[in-house]
């Protein structure tokens, strides 16, 4: 898990490991409970369950397809959660006449008026950055302060405890899950709907396709419900993602004929189109239209979808069959639309489309006018920018979606006291409300008012997910504050933060973006070894191929582009052009380099050919010398 990662990165050197690991002064009982802490698997680092409330938020906003997805993360017992549980480390303050900080407290108030260079300021639960990092430090949990005694005058009844079928599955090593299931419902278990939906959730939200396969499988075989149409479309979308195209086509075979619909087409459709695979989601369209199946305005969105990636010329196709067959478009075939417009820097078809959409009446929503704002932003159209966010600002006081996004959108225009008001609008802030202000200080280069953000966010909500940490240590690697960002991963350790491919992801970035590109190498090859059944993401490894490519560092590109293509992330292209770019910045000839495009069914772009055409007259330049 992450905990043996980040101890290896201590050994070597990679975090400063201060005193605070195994401080001095502690009595003869609470150092074995710290070295007991170090030495056991954090529970919580993917998933932690604080007094019988389950808490699965990792992992959440990422796309359908499975390129950034990992399989199964490990679990500790609940032995190992009972002994960490209430023993984090939490440091002494001092007295102060103006609070814990000397100074006003994090809020919505304003920047604080101290030096920006200040020290780093560890978070607590209490309050994080604390700037005097020498108080002495007690011991407690991260549920607040342990009352010794107290737990011994109420005492609970002897019951066993019973954990959540999803809670089994996920501890449960994939090779054994079956076995495990068997024992549980020998044990006179029952296996209702609800709990099978319950378990493809969080399998589905941490991304364990693997696993939620064969936990399909072991119902089908045990044939321990009657499977629906949703059911045979769930196990068809996880086989097509596990095994590819032609498992799916075949058990689409097995499939009762009554249920061989446009459902389960359609998912199969939305698998092709998550993998950019042009030839075969058109079969299935294709198919969809040849058995006579209802032609959807979903299926025909993911066509448009899949040719605005990689084939722009023929979504006009996809919209005459549209209105040959009378099929009205969706709010997400506009915003589609606008998409495609806005990228191609075509803003009047953008302005067209949208006046279309509002002539249908279809109102856009925020996240349509977002991107309108973002794509005049981009096109230097500051004024019409303005316009729509001015629209926006009516709903400030209703509508959080509109005010994370005038967070974002003033943070693009480079306007801090636009984000300070409209941070200061908030009477109750939401979590993610915490987060898109985190990350509007972040692009606005204002890393003590993000880090006064984060620590409002710990205040309100001591049991956070990996998703509020990352977001923290995403600004640290954004800004390459190598030392900030060490110390928080600290932190995070001690408190046995849970632990994600995205928290993964972002500590590759910071130390790549500092330069430690041999430290974050080593991290995330530690991690792949630990979690062998759980890849991190794609972008990780674009991260470190692209940090080696710009220093010409042609045999470490070379072994990250291997990895990449070793584990095979779907919808994928294995990322050629960033390896071409390596050979560019050492300026020598990659030879065989358009055969071993060709091998792998990749086009070269028009950069990549004279980029290649260039290292060919420079190989002959030199044989000529």
């Amino acid at each position: 898990m992450l905990k043996t990662a980040l101890v290896r990165l201590l050994r070597d050197g990679g975090l400063r490991q201060s005193s605070q690991v195994l401080p001095a002064g502690y009595s003869e009982a609470v150092v074995p409970l710290i070295r007991r802490f170090c030495s056991l698997p954090i529970a919580s680092l993917t998933c932690s369950k604080v007094d019988g409330a389950s808490s699965y938020q990792d992992a959440a906003d990422q796309p359908h397809n499975n390129s950034d997805h990992g399989s199964e993360p490990s679990h500790a017992t609940n032995a190992a959660r009972k002994q960490v549980k209430n023993h984090t480390l939490k440091k002494k303050y001092g007295p102060s006449k103006r609070g814990r900080r000397g100074k006003k407290l994090p809020g919505r108030d304003g920047p604080s008026q101290e030096n920006h260079h200040h020290e780093m300021r560890l978070p607590s639960r209490d309050g994080p950055f604390q700037e005097n990092r020498h108080h002495q430090m007690r011991w407690r949990g991260r549920d607040g302060p342990s009352q010794k005694g107290h737990h011994h005058e109420n005492k609970l009844p002897d019951t066993t405890f019973q954990p959540y079928l999803f809670q089994i599955v996920l501890d449960t090593p994939t090779s054994l899950l079956m076995a495990v299931l068997d024992t549980w419902v020998k044990a006179g278990n029952c296996l209702e709907r609800s709990k099978v939906s319950m378990v493809l959730f969080h399998l589905r939200k941490q991304r364990l396709y693997s696993k939620a396969l064969k936990f399909m499988d072991w119902i089908e075989r045990r044939k321990l419900l009657d499977f629906e149409e949703c059911d045979y479309a769930s196990h068809l979308d996880l086989i097509a993602r596990n095994h590819g195209f032609e498992a799916a086509q075949k058990y689409i075979e097995r499939v009762p004929e009554p249920f061989r619909n446009e459902v389960l087409y359609e998912t199969l459709l939305v698998n092709c189109v998550c993998q950019d695979d042009v030839q075969k989601a058109q079969q299935v369209f294709n198919e969809i239209r040849e058995l006579s199946l209802p032609l959807t305005v979903s299926a025909c969105n993911q066509m448009i979808l899949l040719y605005k990636r990689v084939a722009r010329g023929k979504v006009a196709d996809i919209l005459m069959l549209m209105e040959k067959e009378n099929i009205k478009f969706s709010r997400f075939t506009y915003k589609l639309l606008i998409d495609l417009k806005g990228q191609s820097n075509d803003i009047l078809g953008m302005e067209s489309v949208l006046n279309t959409m509002k002539d249908n009446g279809l109102e856009p929503d925020f996240a349509t006018q977002t991107m309108v704002a973002k794509f005049y932003i981009s096109g230097g159209l500051t004024e019409k920018a303005e316009e729509v966010i001015r629209a926006m600002e009516v709903y400030v006081k209703d509508n959080r979606e509109a005010t994370r996004s005038l967070l974002d959108l003033y943070a693009i225009l480079g306007r801090p006291d636009d984000v300070q008001r409209i941070w200061n609008s908030y009477t109750t802030p939401k979590l993610e409300d915490f987060l898109a202000a985190i990350e509007a200080w972040s692009k606005l280069g204002r890393i003590e008012q993000a880090e006064e953000t984060f620590e409002a966010l710990v205040k309100t909500s001591p049991k956070l997910t990996s998703k509020y940490f990352n977001a923290m240590l995403n600004v640290y690697a954004e800004h390459k504050l190598l030392s900030k960002g060490k110390e928080f991963i600290e932190w995070m350790f001690l408190e046995g933060c849970p632990s994600s491919p995205l928290t993964w992801d972002a500590i590759v970035k910071l130390y790549a973006n500092s330069g430690e590109l041999a430290k974050a190498d080593s991290f995330l090859v530690n991690v792949t070894e630990e979690n062998p059944d759980r890849h991190p993401l794609f972008r990780s490894y674009i991260t470190l191929l692209s940090a080696y490519a710009k220093k010409g560092d042609i045999h470490n590109s070379e072994k990250i582009f291997d990895r990449l293509k070793q584990i095979r992330y779907p919808g994928r292209t294995p990322p050629y052009n960033l390896l071409l770019a390596a050979y560019a910045s050492a300026k020598v000839t990659p030879y065989g380099f358009r055969e071993r495009m060709k091998a792998d069914n990749v086009r070269p772009t028009k950069t990549d050919i004279e980029c290649l055409r260039r290292l060919d007259n420079l190989q002959i330049t030199r044989l000529l010398e």
